[in-house]
């Protein structure tokens, strides 16, 4: 009995990098059982939606992009998983659309079910396929989940609820899949977890972030090495030696969520924002041109105007290179659901729309500081501009998303640009340089040994 198939798969990913990390792997797998891949919005055989419910805008997302995935081909399985599918299973259960929920538990087996649903056959271990993993679509930087689940329990946040409480991945199964994900060709790799900063310490023996990440820098051919965010609370200042290396991207995200002490405390936050500034300092003054993002949250439960002026003005402060911005939505068995204080909608509105027009003035700031300078860019997508030229879309170590126009060929070229001018969305720019050929070699950064641990 074969245990190939011809059948084609789409999949869709909201919310956070955890999540793309996990849809990366499960399209790895569906090709390796001989599954095509396809753009989510084809006819396929199957349809995927990994959900996210961090907000209610999520919940809706993720519920819309299951109907229209039966729009697309009435005959086929529709799969709800991620944290949505996790929290509120009875509601996915009663939308007609939906035929098969795979919450976060049963993430791991997820190709497994969804082949046992199609073909009604037992299956073998995936590795008895063979074969090296390969890129899929335009972006080519590969996730790497290194952590799931979180054990903090902010007031607000449904995360610990959806994926359990925090398990680290083995490093060496971190160091395979990230050796594995060079070999398919991605140039640039993203190491990311709900709650990094922790990463290891569930382990036997404990590890650290940093000795994961010197790990992967010395045994692994990784060109360009990103980690996502990272909690303030748990930043390893000793982690910075390792950015001497000119392979890990100049970027840490910190998620803020309020510049006011008094609302962090409501949101039981385990930082102050004097804290949070001294962190960023340490940072900037350690990496060089280093891209700081950041999450805020507006109208959570009892934010006063005057707590709401105060984290604006510290945002402000900052000088941030991307800020997410979004209003606070209780989230079902999470103790800010029911505190009193809940912001009127529409006040919620107005301090977003205000935040998000900061948010909008700090990252053109960020960007416009590098006009004139040369940069390299990752490039993962052919567009055309306004004027009909043909140009290519990249990213930079630092965080900034460049377009040159050109008719050769950049997919997955690390090219030298030289930025000319900021544009609403990202920066234009010049190549500077011929593509950087192979890999960028590794510089030894000092032995974990020789600094205080």
């Amino acid at each position: 009995m074969s245990h190939r198939s011809n059948r084609t798969v789409a999949l869709t990913t909201l919310g956070c990098k955890v999540n793309q990390a996990d849809s990366d792997e499960w399209m790895r797998q569906f090709a390796a059982r001989g599954y095509e891949i396809v753009d989510f919005d084809s006819v396929a055989d199957v349809y995927i939606v990994n959900t996210c419910s961090v907000t209610h805008v999520a919940d809706r997302k993720s519920r819309q992009l299951l109907r229209h995935a039966r729009r697309q081909n009435p005959a086929a399985l529709v799969v709800a998983t991620g944290c949505y599918a996790a929290v509120a299973p009875d509601e996915l259960a009663r939308m007609v659309e939906v035929d098969l929920i795979i919450g976060n538990r049963d993430k791991p087996r997820l190709v497994e079910l969804v082949h046992e649903a199609l073909e009604g056959e037992a299956e073998q271990p995936l590795e008895a396929l063979g074969g090296v993993p390969r890129m899929f679509g335009p972006r080519h930087r590969g996730f790497v989940k290194i952590a799931d689940g979180c054990d903090k329990f902010c007031a607000f946040c449904i995360v610990p609820y959806a994926r359990g409480r925090a398990r680290s991945v083995p490093p060496d199964e971190v160091i395979r899949r990230v050796a594995d994900l060079v070999a398919a060709g991605h140039r640039e790799i993203v190491l990311t977890a709900v709650h990094m900063g922790t990463y290891g310490a569930d382990l036997h023996p404990p590890l650290s972030l940093r000795e994961l990440v010197f790990r992967v820098l010395e045994e692994t051919g990784v060109e360009r090495l990103r980690l996502s965010s990272i909690e303030p609370e748990d930043f390893d200042d000793r982690l910075l030696a390792l950015w001497e290396n000119p392979r890990l991207c100049r970027h840490f995200h910190l998620a803020l969520d309020s510049g006011c002490d008094a609302t962090l405390r409501r949101m039981r936050r385990r930082y102050t924002a004097e804290e949070y500034h001294r962190l960023v300092e340490r940072i900037r003054a350690a990496v060089p041109g280093v891209a700081i993002t950041t999450d805020v949250m507006v109208g959570f439960p009892g934010e006063t105007e005057a707590e709401f002026e105060i984290s604006y003005r510290f945002v402000e402060e900052q000088q941030f290179a991307q800020i997410h911005v979004f209003p606070f939505s209780p989230r079902r068995r999470t103790t800010a659901s029911k505190l009193p204080g809940q912001i009127a909608p529409e006040v919620k509105r107005e301090r977003t729309e205000r935040m998000l027009r900061l948010a909008a003035e700090s990252a053109r700031a960020y960007r416009a500081q590098w006009i004139g300078q040369t940069l390299t860019a990752l490039f993962e997508e052919q567009l055309r501009l306004p004027d009909g030229d043909t140009a290519w879309e990249g990213l930079t170590d630092n965080y900034v998303r460049v377009k040159v126009k050109s008719a050769d060929d950049l997919a997955n070229e690390l090219v030298p640009v030289r930025i000319v001018r900021v544009v609403e969305d990202g920066v234009l720019g010049e190549i500077a340089g011929p593509p950087c050929a192979g890999r960028i070699p590794p510089v030894h950064v000092l032995p974990l040994g020789a600094a205080s641990r």
